[in-house]
């Protein structure tokens, strides 16, 4: 009798041994899944405070270029300098561009500064559209699409300044193409 009973403390043991390993096992893996769930969360989350931030830093960068383009020079001696600082606001403001994790709304904003480099083009092709307040409203698109995003909401159309600009550019290339194959004659 004293050995079946033995033997049957044996057979609980193990079995409550077993029970307890595979409780715990499962207990440790779902707690791993739920660590790794939050911190996949808070990754995400740090991520997209850095994009939102990224986002705010350029629009604050972006307001100022627009705020000097809108200071345009009075005299033709002083564009030259003007042209210089819309691309030099235009190039420190590259790095947080790059930032930025929207695909597209990275591409509207580098084309955005682009035109920064066209102040002339932008200002005196009048007949394409062009015109003294044509690279503040090019800014303005930018900063649209800008806060459109920290918004959380869909990037807008194309401005009628963007469509102006992008016209100005393709005229632009179009001349400097037809320059070059008459030079090549």
């Amino acid at each position: 009798m004293m050995l079946t009973m033995d033997g049957s403390v044996w057979v609980g043991l193990a079995g409550t041994l077993v029970g307890t390993t595979i409780g715990g096992g499962l207990s440790i893996w779902a707690s791993v899944g739920t660590q790794n769930r939050q911190m996949k969360a808070a990754r995400d989350l740090r991520f997209e405070e850095k994009s939102e931030a990224s986002a705010n830093d350029a629009i604050t960068q972006l307001y100022v270029i627009r705020q000097r383009a809108r200071d345009f020079p009075q005299d033709r001696e002083g564009w030259d300098a003007w042209q210089r600082e819309l691309g030099r606001l235009a190039a420190e403001m590259e790095p947080a561009v790059l930032r930025l994790r929207d695909d597209e709304l990275r591409g509207r904003i580098e084309e955005v500064l682009g035109y920064m480099d066209m102040i002339y083009e932008l200002t005196d092709y009048r007949v394409h559209g062009g015109s003294l307040m044509l690279p503040s409203e090019v800014c303005r698109y930018g900063l649209d699409c800008l806060g459109a995003t920290v918004r959380d909401r869909p990037l807008p159309a194309a401005s009628s300044a963007i469509l102006k600009a992008r016209e100005i550019n393709a005229f632009v290339v179009d001349q400097t193409r037809m320059s070059r194959q008459e030079g090549e004659r």
